[in-house]
């Protein structure tokens, strides 16, 4: 239970992160904010993909270990694609 609840935690600080710098961003221009995709800069996996993507200010992600191993990096296209990640309005 406590490693759920710790990935929760770090999930939530990841989109409380992302919501940060888009503020910061529509303080200078509220108009290119809307146009901004922000990056989740921690690694993404098959495991994390799914919370990750539906946080509302996460928009793309890095994708690190993942890609060493060819079968998770297909898995992770693979949900991306469900997701249809890039297609928020």
């Amino acid at each position: 239970m406590a490693l759920i609840t710790l990935k929760r935690l770090l999930d939530h600080a990841a989109e409380e992160m992302q919501k940060m710098i888009r503020a910061l961003i529509s303080k200078k221009n509220t108009n290119y904010v809307k146009q901004v995709k922000i990056i989740y800069g921690g690694s993404l996996t098959p495991e994390n993909s799914n919370a990750l993507f539906s946080m509302e200010n996460i928009d793309v992600g890095l994708v690190g270990r993942c890609s060493i191993d060819p079968q998770s990096f297909i898995k992770l296209c693979h949900l991306v694609d469900k997701l249809n990640c890039g297609e928020k309005a």
